[in-house]
């Protein structure tokens, strides 16, 4: 769980949060808005990345980032430098076959793909184990058989794995493909407006069918 009590957040003049309060649950939280809605800064306070007014309650974080923000060494060695020594080449291994990148482990990743790449930043996020995973546009840059190959792989981990997740994104199918829950992040002070449930399994999700197809079109017009 992760609870955030009257947070305020401004930068001079232009206040983005202002004694807001909210609290996520265990699952997918897919929080949607336009660009400058306030998406990443709502991140960067329950990561603790910067100063804010009022009080976030959360365990340990990881963080999936739209650049994946690798060293520049191999695949393995990025994974490597998250864990604790014992094991740790082995568990990395792990996690990079989890995550279909295995064959590229001893590869530098300057020479690897971007869809590539953030493989090995998925890899590296649930390699730490922790309960909450933040994602802020983590797909954003990648082309649409990317995104998707990339969406199947992080439907297994989330298999494996129990989180609660918040990722911020701008693109509703995303939204729909991903989210136990999604909210629609507005205005200035900004809120949250919890949209939809969605309790189909992921990969049994059809986004062409009546009722997502729906959905979609009620996010869009939200979104306008």
């Amino acid at each position: 769980m992760i609870e955030l009590n009257k947070i305020s957040v401004a930068y001079g003049d232009n206040v983005i949060y202002d004694n807001f309060s909210f609290r996520f649950e265990e699952g997918v939280n897919v929080v949607l808005g336009a660009s400058g809605s306030g998406k990443t800064t709502l991140l960067n306070v329950i990561s603790g990345l910067i100063d804010f007014k009022g009080v976030c309650k959360t365990d340990p974080v990881a963080m999936v980032f739209q650049n994946p923000c690798l060293a520049p060494t191999t695949a393995l060695n990025n994974v490597v430098a998250v864990l604790d020594r014992k094991d740790s080449v082995h568990k990395a291994e792990q996690m990079l076959e989890l995550c279909h990148i295995g064959d590229k482990a001893r590869q530098r990743v300057d020479r690897l793909s971007g869809g590539e790449q953030q493989r090995i930043s998925l890899a590296r996020a649930f390699a730490v184990n922790r309960s909450v995973l933040l994602m802020d546009e983590p797909f954003n840059s990648l082309d649409f058989g990317v995104k998707r190959k990339l969406y199947s792989i992080l439907y297994e981990l989330l298999a494996c794995y129990r989180k609660t997740v918040v990722l911020v994104t701008h693109d509703v199918d995303e939204a729909i493909c991903l989210a136990d829950r999604i909210y629609l992040l507005s205005g200035r002070p900004a809120i949250l407006q919890q949209v939809e449930q969605i309790d189909l399994p992921r990969a049994q999700r059809d986004e062409y069918s009546s009722e997502l197809l729906a959905l979609r079109r009620t996010l869009q017009k939200m979104l306008l």
